[in-house]
């Protein structure tokens, strides 16, 4: 899948049932994930607890990834829409990933170019001032 031969790396699996939560904004995070099947929302929440779905992620889609960068805390909450199969990717087989894996690195910049792509749409929205370099 990710252009390495078959390891320990893609056999960790977990399974959510519909409406499940996997991970809570602010939560440490210990783990990215890769949708094997299935689909998965992403939530922003406000401070009284309301959520506004903000991004619907599908097959192969990854998700989880920013905490492993960046080691701050989950910036949104991630619930299944559906049933869903996804493989789990700690943090030492992240950076191996994006060490030896160029499917995978290009897949991570990808996904991290289209959020900046869509956050900027979305402030523009808004009405507020954006740069860009």
């Amino acid at each position: 899948m990710w252009g390495l031969k078959k390891t320990k790396i893609m056999e960790t699996t977990t399974t959510f049932s519909k409406e499940e939560v996997i991970f809570r904004k602010g939560e440490q995070s210990k783990y990215a994930y890769i949708i094997r099947s299935g689909k998965v929302g992403i939530y922003k929440e406000n401070d009284y607890g309301n959520r506004t779905l903000v991004r619907i992620l599908r097959k192969s889609d990854l998700f989880g990834e920013m905490g492993l960068i960046d080691k701050y805390p989950r910036s949104a909450t991630a619930i299944a829409l559906e049933s869903c199969n996804l493989t789990v990717v700690d943090k030492s087989n992240f950076m191996l990933l994006s060490k030896y894996s160029p499917k995978f690195f290009i897949i991570l910049i990808k996904t991290l170019t289209n959020r900046l792509r869509d956050t900027l749409g979305q402030l523009k929205h808004e009405g507020k001032q954006v740069e860009t370099i």
